[in-house]
């Protein structure tokens, strides 16, 4: 497994419950320009749209040998489709259902079969109290790691 791209700001701003692998239905030249590292989910968002997954605003540009003339109709943020199970799918709509509940794109990443595949996950955007609880909590710990090794030695 080849991570391509990571939402980093996911980690601070939301707390998690779930997650889930899931396909992507891509062009050629968008697959490309993926496994090139051109892809970026920083402001991605996943709905439920129609019965199906999918997720918005992320932006893969154009892949830079691609003709232009070939592909002039080419959107770099438009909605794509996520592959997923009935079954999975319909939990996933039930969490969603639930209020403060938002599914976030984590990381893009390329599987065994060279497949470019979305972790998401579930879960809820944090307030600011919270993040300093978390931070208070670290700082509390990496404190008492410290005390611990200088009484050792």
């Amino acid at each position: 497994m080849k991570i391509i791209t990571k939402n980093r700001y996911a980690y601070h701003d939301y707390s998690f419950d779930k997650d889930y692998n899931v396909g992507i239905v891509l062009k050629w030249h968008e697959v490309k320009s993926i496994k090139y590292g051109h892809v970026n989910i920083k402001d991605a968002i996943i709905r439920i749209d129609n019965k199906e997954l999918r997720i918005i605003n992320m932006d893969i540009p154009l892949y830079e040998k691609a003709s232009i003339a070939q592909i002039w109709w080419y959107v770099a943020k438009w909605k794509r489709k996520l592959l997923i199970t009935k079954k999975e799918l319909a939990k996933i709509s039930a969490m969603l259902d639930k209020s403060w509940n938002v599914a976030i794109p984590l990381e893009v990443y390329l599987d065994k079969r060279w497949l470019v595949k979305l972790k998401i996950w579930i879960g809820k955007l944090m307030r600011k109290v919270e993040k300093k609880q978390i931070l208070k909590e670290k700082d509390i710990k990496k404190q008492m790691d410290r005390d611990i090794k200088s009484m050792r030695s």
